[in-house]
């Protein structure tokens, strides 16, 4: 249940998110030319996008999210080929970065000793996850990292559709790539912060774990 309603309730900023590119591609096109007045209100709507958004739209949003796979965000997400996901850094490098655990509390949670190689790791690791999903900093943490990884698939699926958009429409070459630089740029922020949050995400989980141990 607590995975549906993350998704159900990213999927309504990811709509916001693609409509805002809408908007902004009629701008660099030249289509519209908004007010700042437009754009407050475009802005208020967006953050409840139920209200005004067609079903063509959350349709398209949909098919979108399932263009890539899991593995395809998490590459573009953490830029690693091999032991992309956060999880396979719990114990080696991630824990030591957070002042709230204490390691040694950590070791007590494994007698045999911690996880060593990258898949144990996230084997372990999602194991305490399964534990304490529900707790609120995991699920939090959990549902900001799952929105930033797909905005940032989102910005780059963009990419193509824009580059499509502009030559249809025989938009200035200028334009075309103010446009891919915006986007390449957003994609980039974007994903620093999906990787931060993926990573506090792993770190909260242990986080949890410690103390209830304690």
């Amino acid at each position: 249940m607590k995975q549906r309603y993350i998704k159900s309730e990213n999927r309504k900023w990811l709509i916001g998110y693609l409509l805002l590119h809408i908007a902004l591609f009629a701008l660099f096109i030249g289509h519209v030319n908004f007010s700042l007045v437009d754009i407050d209100q475009f802005l208020t709507r967006i953050k409840n996008p139920q209200g005004f958004v067609s079903l063509g739209v959350a349709i398209f949003i949909i098919v979108l999210e399932g263009v890539f796979s899991n593995s395809i965000k998490e590459f573009l997400i953490f830029w690693r080929f091999k032991n992309r996901l956060p999880g396979h850094r719990a114990f080696s490098r991630i824990a030591h970065k957070d002042p709230r655990i204490d390691m040694n509390k950590i070791e007590l949670l494994f007698p045999e000793g911690l996880p060593i190689t990258p898949k144990e790791q996230n084997a372990e690791w999602n194991n305490l996850y399964r534990k304490y999903q529900n707790e609120l900093q995991v699920f939090h943490s959990h549902k900001a990292f799952l929105l930033t990884r797909d905005l940032a698939t989102l910005t780059i699926l963009l990419c193509p559709l824009v580059v499509f958009g502009h030559f249809l429409l025989a938009s200035d070459s200028k334009m075309l790539f103010y446009h891919i630089s915006l986007l390449l740029v957003l994609y980039v922020i974007i994903s620093l912060s999906a990787r931060n949050y993926g990573e506090r995400f792993v770190a909260n989980v242990l986080v949890e774990a410690m103390f209830k141990k304690a």
